[in-house]
């Protein structure tokens, strides 16, 4: 970001005078000047008015509602506002909200500090200071023929012309994982499919590694999509052709035999296992080029974790599968790859689908499924432009992901009751270590190596980079402690855990805008318990000078009693700081219709020739990456979904 004077940066702001004085108090206090780092001040208000130029109005008014009740908080105990305390008074106040055991202080002052932070650190000699990149270079995208089969909604006339009618033997909704397997499936099979997205077609022109602008450009809600409950949760999705595979880490995993058993035995799919599943997984391993990363683009964290992970006796590590052949290990995946080495569906199944006779229409908003007689007709909607459109079809496609796919299939009609429920998350934290070595986590694949050890407990241990101003998000300190961090960048390494869940949430729409409840439980919290506590051991065997688990009550791990202690204290949700990737399951397949939303073959109990082709098909939580899974999934699906037409 370049700016002019913070006068022309903020001259937009959404912020009163008084509330851009509590930004400003807050940023010097969460952020002083350390170490070589600029302390925060009026130009972090500066970036912060630029980042949230474009975010939803609601979201501006809920940064200044924690604006004043931080300002106000220090009244009862201090007499004095937050903007009234001294550099040191204010440093500890915040300082004792991280480290307190109360957990709706702590929530709230991570949403607040989130962006505060992000912002903070969202400038070149920020970067350049630790040694990172600001910016990468973009290619130059070529312009092959398929393109021509590609119709941007958002030029397609406007809201005065007459809707748009259009007609395909199967109309395919959402461009994600599943349904541009689908598409694919069924346009090598001969079948008219016109493919719908929401969002808009980004080039690998358009990938500058900025993550900031990434996130606003490429996931749903600017990434602002968190699941309420004893956590306040982060659930990231994509909105754009590719869906989530665009921002996700490339991560490539089969499912295993243990969770096709547990789907036989619970949801009667008799016909699922690993051997039936086999030459799905093999074509989509194919198509996107599967194979384990090479170790040197693991980069420093995968260096590290390795020699930990050797000395602990651990038998069950190594370099992660992926679907980017060619990288190069620029660590921006999930911000968009910039060089196309990585095959989301973008760059791989939508490309051969359309190459094959497909039609995709970008910015299409898909408002219901048109059902007559109790069969599914088609689709209509509102384009981009504003313009109405229509689409009849044999078959519809449902394919809009885990957080989507419900309220579509209810705006259509359906009323089954598991409709939205059955939402599971796969929960994810990290840990944190600095080292006496140069890590660079700034370079590497994000997901670049694996410890397997406990994945039969549901427990999976991934990591790799994390960019400078993602990682400013992801440390929970405030004050000098925080600055001391951040200005250790280059030695700083970070290694991330997810947990199989067996808690289930729910979303639905509420307006316009997706409301997602979820409360993790005992039986998680214990595991990703275990999970930090192998991690920690892992960073200390490596030789870690520091380990920083970021729990709640045991921020630092300086020896084996907190190490112990760490183990055995009582641990609640909001004590750990936990993000989520991998939403699942709210329309599930099964053969009970009182239980499930749709049969084994994908087609909803409810609606004849309307079938669920994403994550949200899938019964339960996986326990690894679902990509892979969605994938295969939908490839099966389509093969009987053809043999109907």
């Amino acid at each position: 970001m370049q700016l002019g004077t913070t006068e022309q940066a903020t001259r937009d702001t959404p912020f009163s005078a008084r509330e851009q004085a509590i930004v400003t108090a807050i940023a010097a206090a969460a952020m002083p000047a350390h170490g070589g780092l600029e302390g925060g001040g009026p130009a972090t208000l500066a970036r912060l008015t630029h980042f949230l130029r474009d975010t939803p109005r609601d979201f501006a008014d809920g940064i200044r509602a924690l604006l004043w009740m931080v300002e106000l908080a220090p009244l009862p105990t201090r007499a004095r506002r937050f903007t009234s305390l001294s550099r040191d008074d204010a440093e500890s106040f915040l300082d004792a909200w991280v480290n307190g055991r109360l957990h709706l202080q702590r929530s709230a002052l991570r949403a607040l500090l989130t962006p505060i932070k992000y912002a903070h650190f969202d400038a070149p000699h920020m970067f350049e200071h630790v040694g990172c990149r600001y910016r990468v270079d973009t290619v130059r995208d070529e312009q092959p023929r398929w393109l021509g089969q590609v119709v941007d909604g958002r030029t397609e006339g406007d809201a005065r012309d007459e809707t748009l009618e259009l007609e395909a033997e199967v109309v395919v909704v959402g461009t994600g994982a599943g349904g541009a397997a689908a598409a694919y499936a069924l346009a090598r099979r001969g079948h008219a499919v016109l493919l719908l997205e929401e969002g808009d077609y980004h080039r690998r022109g358009s990938f500058t590694g900025r993550a900031p602008d990434m996130t606003k450009l490429l996931y749903r809600d600017m990434g602002l999509t968190v699941a309420l409950g004893n956590a306040g949760i982060p659930v990231f999705a994509g909105r754009a052709v590719g869906g989530s595979t665009v921002i996700n880490s490339g991560t490539c995993y089969r499912l295993s035999e243990r969770v096709f058993t547990r789907w036989r035995s619970r949801y009667g799919l008799g016909e699922l296992s690993s051997g039936s599943m086999d030459p799905y997984y093999s074509e989509v391993e194919e198509m996107l080029g599967v194979a384990p990363a090479e170790f040197s683009l693991t980069g420093g964290v995968g260096r590290v974790v390795e020699r930990g992970a050797r000395k602990l006796g651990l038998l069950h590590h190594k370099p992660l599968s992926r679907n980017a052949p060619g990288c190069d290990g620029q660590g921006i995946c999930c911000f968009g790859c910039p060089t196309g080495a990585k095959r989301s569906t973008d760059v791989s199944y939508v490309p051969a689908a359309l190459e094959r006779g497909a039609q995709l229409v970008t910015a299409a908003k898909v408002e219901a499924v048109e059902v007559v007689a109790g069969r599914a007709r088609g689709v209509r909607g509102t384009l981009g432009s504003g313009r109405k459109f229509k689409v009849k079809a044999a078959a519809v496609v449902v394919a809009g992901g885990t957080l989507c796919t419900p309220g579509l299939l209810q705006r259509s009609g359906l009323s089954h009751p598991m409709i939205g429920k059955n939402l599971s998350i796969h929960p994810a934290t990290k840990v944190c270590a600095l080292f006496d070595e140069v890590v660079d986590q700034s370079r590497g694949i994000p997901q670049g190596y694996c410890v397997e050890d406990m994945a039969d407990q549901g427990i999976m241990l991934e990591g790799g980079s994390t960019p400078l101003d993602v990682m400013s998000m992801g440390v929970p300190f405030v004050g000098r402690r925080y600055m001391d961090v951040m200005a250790d960048f280059p030695h700083l390494a970070t290694f991330g855990l997810m947990v199989q869940d067996t808690a289930r949430g729910a979303v639905r729409t509420v307006g316009k805008r997706l409301l997602i409840t979820y409360d993790m439980n005992a039986h998680d919290l214990e595991r990703m318990r275990r999970g930090v506590v192998e991690v920690c051991k892992i960073f200390r065997a490596a030789g870690a000078r520091r380990v920083l688990p970021f729990v709640a009550g045991r921020h630092e791990i300086r020896d084996d009693a907190d190490l112990e202690a760490l183990a055995t204290r009582p641990l609640r949700a909001g004590d750990v700081e936990i993000t989520a990737y991998h939403p699942l399951g709210t329309a599930r397949i099964g053969t009970d219709p009182e239980r499930s939303v749709c049969g084994p073959d994908h087609e909803t109990h409810e609606c004849a020739g309307l079938y669920v082709m994403d994550g949200a098909a899938l019964p339960s939580s996986l326990g690894v990456n679902p990509q892979m899974t969605i994938m295969a999934m939908a490839l099966r699906a389509s093969e009987r979904l053809s043999a109907t037409l």
